[in-house]
């Protein structure tokens, strides 16, 4: 009885601490890591225009709220240059809605859904090169490590080829920002990749580690420098029965450009 009373003391005082009020130290710099979602959405009536380079992307978002933000996206590879461009399938939509606000002692999370995969369309497995979140739960935190920097940590479970490849879509990825001043971030990101590993898989048990600087030019237009894939995680080899050519596992560097106001 009195380990229960000391239980039931212990998760009063958590929340209790968790329920006051908490002003980061560091604003969050964006609703995404890299390419995998934080726990953040935008201010109410705030919406942004956002454009890959490599491959060719736009992707426009919308916070009807404070806590509920909606997106679609579109692109192809080859889209600048001279080759033919290879259009993606279909049209990606996200939904993301902030269940709790970050606290002292409480993560920010938020729950959503996104169809928008990373890299290469391939028809065959009916997947992007790095699969989509699918269902998703993220929570932030900024943490006082290393002179202050925002945590992130989030459980997906993607439909994305779950048949073909025949592994089930529960996966585990982590992320990290680390702001240098008021313009410049660094970012990490790792997808585990355990919807994506074995025989039958396109992944090869590695997962997909990926790096990055932000500038905030202004509040309005931020840009990115990606560096995708450090890890080298696609399948290569010609003998197993999902694979990729060779040229697709080298590193890949990206750049992207946000723009946001309000309506």
């Amino acid at each position: 009885m009195r380990s229960v009373t000391l239980l039931l003391l212990l998760f009063a005082l958590v929340f209790s601490a968790g329920a006051q009020s908490f002003t980061p130290l560091h604003t969050p710099s964006g609703t995404d890591i890299l390419l995998f979602p934080s726990a953040y959405t935008g201010q109410k009536g705030q919406y942004e225009m956002h454009i890959e380079m490599s491959p060719f992307r736009t992707h426009a978002a919308v916070s009807l709220t404070n806590r509920l933000m909606l997106g679609v996206s579109y692109g192809g590879e080859n889209v600048i240059g001279n080759e033919e461009i290879d259009w993606y399938p279909r049209v990606e939509f996200l939904i993301k809605y902030n269940l709790f606000e970050e606290r002292y002692a409480m993560p920010a999370l938020s729950v959503g859904y996104s169809s928008i995969g990373w890299g290469k369309y391939i028809d065959g497995l009916e997947r992007y090169l790095i699969k989509s979140r699918g269902f998703h739960a993220v929570a932030s935190k900024e943490m006082n490590l290393f002179g202050g920097m925002v945590l992130h940590g989030g459980v997906n479970y993607t439909t994305e080829a779950t048949d073909l490849e025949e592994k089930d879509g529960i996966n585990i990825f982590f992320g990290g920002e680390k702001k240098l001043n008021e313009e410049l971030s660094l970012l990490a990101e790792w997808d585990l990749g355990l919807n994506d590993n074995g025989e039958t898989c396109l992944g090869d048990g590695k997962g997909y580690f990926n790096l990055g600087a932000r500038w905030t030019f202004v509040p309005e237009l931020i840009i990115d420098f990606h560096l995708i894939n450090l890890f080298g995680n696609f399948n290569t080899d010609p003998e197993d029965g999902v694979m990729i050519g060779e040229e697709y596992n080298k590193i890949a560097r990206n750049v992207t450009i946000t723009y946001r106001a309000f309506f």
